[in-house]
């Protein structure tokens, strides 16, 4: 089982994305992402939506792209009518894209 300790604080990553230490454990970091979609989904705004995309730029970036592909998912469902797209999804849907394409090769 993940020690919740080895954890950052959800709330903490979607307060400043572009300071966020994100685990370089894989699990850790999978763990971390998906701690934080969950808090976007318990209190969904548009600044929090926004943060949380950030971070998974910022998780792609530094780390194995297929960990973001199940927390972009999710996150992608929470979105309300009014909220514009962020540009951070274009970026990140041709990597969901890309790694389904592998999945199916």
């Amino acid at each position: 089982s993940l020690d919740r300790m080895d954890l950052p604080d959800p709330e903490d990553l979607l307060a400043d994305p572009a300071a966020a230490d994100l685990p370089e454990r894989g699990d850790l970091r999978q763990a971390a992402l998906d701690g934080v979609v969950a808090a976007v989904r318990t209190r969904p705004d548009k600044g929090r939506w926004d943060a949380a995309w950030a971070l998974l730029v910022r998780a792609l970036e530094t780390g194995a792209p297929d960990l973001v592909v199940v927390p972009a998912t999710t996150l992608a469902t929470l979105r309300q009518e009014d909220w514009d797209v962020p540009a951070a999804i274009e970026h990140l849907a041709g990597v969901v894209s890309l790694s389904r394409r592998a999945d199916r090769a």
